[in-house]
């Protein structure tokens, strides 16, 4: 008996601790994936990639501590009802089938470079679901989850409203529009993950007992609808519209005392709250975004009108038109095969759809991109899974709601608002999922609301548990597969993330011309991920910059080499498929050109692989251009050009290389009335494009409009005043007309004063480059850059008190003006202010945190102080 009692006490010990480590790491990982925006990979259009290595990491760690948990100890697995845990299987064999016989397995396994959502990290998904109901073993455990989601909550919403508000210098610089994104990498899925947690906040705040925690939660949620307003993200809206409303019916039926004094309160107030938020945001709109017309317009008004207008078909809802479109993918490569039952695979989407796209959905981004995924959660898994794959996720969907629906009344009155607002969260994911489709942290939102949606019956009602008593072979085999698996995992995402920073701190060497690193450090990408499309893509790239800077013909032929043994690599993977072979015959034409356009086959292989592109999509406008180039220098086919050029126009009316071509060709062929309209429509595009209004004023000097000719042409001098070929023709009409005298009649303004200023400050006259710069300024009074060129002079003249003077009066205009700031540092570093210095280049940093010259006045100033 002794022997016994030990053992049971060792297995307790040991299901203790085990329990309590995989616990651990589950609730680790459900606090840290939201959040996770690890400033160093530089842009926030990568926040996927951290996210789903800390999922495949942390849950790797889990599964591989309850793969040994289960051999050591556990004689049954403990599943949710088995109509859900069968319905969930099947969806997981769906997955596995697809992914086995997919267009392309190692996109399907392992997921697209940006997403990453294929079978690897999809897997984890299931396996947070099982895990976490195997766990929880009480109401204290499940609030630790539930608390865990709050204050994760209040992180995201934090850096949302920093970003609402315009306090986050990082984002300002990568920001394109006013929608914010917070910490999940874009304003949908910010919206998506929001849905899901509201619900469960609005719960909370009538479930707790403590005041001062109730009020806390309810400026969280208030804080959570601002958030919400800031992504302009319509789905969101409608999830979360469509979700309250079914959460107070859903009350009104099944809770017929609900409504008491105190949560009759509590309701009022939070309608009140709601209101005086929307309030808040209105005026927070107004001021920040729609005076401020630099940051992108969106506003709450008419995306809120437009709402319904978004299922209609037109150019401007590209949702609608990838539907639309995919109908033909799905009918050609899909319905009368027996992909009707497992898919095109996981991930793949992107480069089965492109032959299929439209010339409407082709206009909507100007030929320049297309989707990659079906943003509709439905359709995004019926292509790449198939039938099978469709209908098992229904099937989870119906089991998991109509089970909860028909044992409601079996969960504790205390806690069933808890459980009303975890399925309506849970239901709010779906209907956003209409227009949209989950990633990394709302994918693991909505499957760990699934299992907790379980977890409810799993601790109200023991008998809805599925025990399976399992023997030691399967113990055995359960170690040696789940080991595997989990250390797999590990050492891969690991492995990939590592070579993400390499390959981000390549792209910065790229961007700045550093070329020679950029090849260095990205090389040591491919080492460790040589099947990615992104790494090689970036790579030629890099070994194009090194042919173009080269003076030395060995060099250039080396570097050609090497790029072009990349070229196998970009387009094994590639799900791009048009862009990757554009890039390389790309590579070859401009490779023609640096190696001194010797080798003629290189400019027939850069021909070969641009049409090739166009194969992908027809509609792809990169290798358009590229062609139009070649084929108007190269080839000198001036028939292909004009063919490429009008189908470029096709697509983008108003693009600028094509539509000039094309007018220049008219032109040459005395068509002047074909070339007016093109450059007419150019013009409504962009008003102030000087060139456009020169060739319009040329145009119309041929047509003997000299008038006209003389409109533009003052339009153009009025731009650019050194524009030396209008101020030639506007001679020769003047002269025709009998005006010669007019031409000095030509207005100036700053730019010509400010360009005599800086021609005069090279040639080191401070004193005349004032001069001029004060003249600019009559002209322009509110120019920052005249001021700080005024307080450059003085700078040179030694003037420091009265550079420093100029220096503010430009930053008092352009508080994000990094060259004033610079500028004043060197001012007070020369009058030995070291602390004026030290102040002035730390305020600088905020708006330029990695700005060098800064950085490298910041260090100047603590060797002085040093000192």
């Amino acid at each position: 008996m002794r022997k016994n009692l030990k053992r049971d006490n060792k297995h307790g010990f040991l299901d203790h601790y085990f329990r309590l480590f995989v616990f651990a790491f589950l609730l680790l990982m459900i606090f840290l994936v939201p959040i996770a925006q690890p400033s160093f990979l530089k842009l926030h259009d990568i926040s996927e990639i951290p996210k789903v290595t800390l999922i495949r990491v942390l849950t790797g760690f889990a599964l591989l501590l309850w793969a040994i948990w289960v051999y050591v100890s556990r004689k049954e697995l403990n599943l949710p009802p088995k109509v859900i845990s069968a319905s969930v299987f099947l969806f997981l064999i769906s997955w596995i089938i697809s992914t086995i016989f997919s267009t392309n397995f190692y996109l399907s396994f392992f997921g697209s470079y940006m997403r990453q959502m294929g079978f690897l990290t999809y897997f984890f998904y299931f396996v947070i679901f099982f895990l976490l109901y195997n766990v929880v073993e009480n109401y204290t455990e499940l609030k630790y989850f539930y608390w865990t989601v709050f204050i994760t909550t209040v992180i995201v919403d934090f850096f949302g409203i920093l970003q609402l508000y315009r306090l986050m210098p990082w984002y300002e610089r990568v920001r394109t529009e006013s929608r914010i994104i917070a910490t999940l990498g874009h304003a949908d899925f910010l919206g998506h993950f929001l849905v899901m947690v509201m619900p469960i906040i609005l719960s909370f705040i009538y479930y707790v007992k403590n005041n001062v925690l109730r009020v806390l939660l309810y400026v969280l949620f208030l804080a959570s609808f601002l958030v919400l307003l800031g992504s302009y993200t319509r789905g969101s809206w409608v999830a979360f519209l469509a979700g309250i409303i079914i959460y107070y019916v859903f009350v009104l039926w099944k809770e017929k005392g609900f409504f008491t004094k105190k949560n009759k309160i509590i309701t009022l107030a939070l309608v009140l709250g709601l209101a005086l938020t929307v309030g808040i945001f209105y005026i927070t709109e107004n001021k920040l975004y729609i005076e401020k017309k630099d940051v992108g317009l969106f506003s709450l008004k008419e995306r809120f009108e437009s709402i319904g207008a978004g299922l209609r078909v037109t150019q401007q809802n590209p949702r609608i038109l990838t539907w639309r479109d995919s109908i033909r993918l799905f009918e050609d490569k899909i319905l009368k095969s027996p992909r009707i039952i497992y898919g095109l695979g996981p991930e793949t989407f992107s480069f089965n759809f492109t032959p299929y796209k439209s010339l409407d959905l082709a206009r909507y981004d100007g030929g320049k991109g297309y989707p990659d995924r079906e943003h509709n959660e439905f359709l995004d898994i019926l292509f790449p899974q198939g039938l099978l794959g469709l209908l098992s996720f229904i099937f989870v969907l119906l089991s998991v709601f109509l089970y909860s629906i028909k044992n409601y009344n079996k969960i504790g009155a205390e806690n069933r608002i808890l459980f009303l607002g975890t399925l309506i969260g849970w239901l709010s994911f779906l209907i956003q999922g209409l227009v949209l489709f989950g990633l990394s942290a709302t994918y693991l939102y909505f499957w760990m609301l699934t299992s907790f949606i379980m977890l409810f019956f799993k601790l109200e009602k023991p008998d809805s548990i599925w025990k399976i008593s399992i023997s030691f072979l399967f113990r055995v085999f359960i170690l040696i597969i789940f080991t595997f698996i989990s250390i797999f995992s590990i050492w891969i995402s690991l492995r990939f993330f590592r070579a993400e920073i390499y390959y981000r701190y390549g792209l910065d060497y790229l961007n700045s011309g550093e070329v020679g690193k950029a090849v260095a450090v990205l090389e040591e990408a491919i080492k460790l991920r040589p099947q990615e499309t992104a790494f090689h893509e970036a790579v030629i790239k890099a070994y194009l910059g090194v042919m173009g800077g080269a003076e030395n013909e060995d060099i250039k032929m080396e570097a050609f080499r090497k790029g072009e043994s990349h070229i196998n690599g970009l387009l094994k993977n590639d799900y791009y498929k048009s862009l990757s072979n554009n890039l390389v015959g790309a590579f070859y034409a401009q490779a023609y050109h640096y190696l001194g356009q010797k080798d003629k086959s290189l400019i027939i292989k850069a021909e070969e692989y641009l049409k090739k592109a166009l194969t992908y999509d027809r509609y792809c406008v990169p290798p358009m251009e590229n062609l139009l180039k070649m084929y108007s220098t190269d080839l000198v086919d001036e028939k292909k050009a004009l063919e490429m050029a009008n189908r470029i126009l096709e697509v983008d009316p108003y693009h600028s290389q094509a539509a000039n071509y094309v007018a220049r060709v008219y032109f040459q062929e005395g068509k002047f009335d074909k070339s007016k309209e093109i450059y007419e429509r150019l013009l409504s595009r962009n008003s102030n494009d000087k060139d456009t209004l020169y060739n319009l004023g040329v145009v119309m000097y041929k047509l003997g409009d000299l008038n006209k000719a003389e409109e533009y042409l003052l339009k153009v001098i009025n731009l650019d005043p050194t524009y030396e070929s209008a101020l030639n023709l506007l001679r020769v009409i003047y002269k025709q007309l009998g005006k010669e005298d007019k031409i000095k009649e030509i207005p100036l303004n700053d730019k010509v004063y400010v360009q005599k200023g800086l021609e005069a400050y090279n040639n080191k006259n401070y004193s005349i480059a004032i001069e001029y710069f004060k003249k600019a300024l009559s002209y322009n009074p509110n120019s920052p850059e005249i001021m700080n060129n005024i307080g450059a002079c003085l700078f040179m003249l030694n003037k420091y008190d009265e550079a420093i003077a100029w220096f503010k009066k430009a930053l008092e205009l352009k508080k994000d003006y990094v060259q004033a700031y610079g500028n004043l540092t060197y001012a007070y570093i020369q009058k030995g202010d070291l602390i004026s210095a030290e102040d002035t280049v730390n305020e600088g940093l905020k708006y330029a945190p990695n700005d060098e010259n800064l950085k490298e006045l910041k260090k100047k100033i603590e060797e002085l102080k040093r000192r």
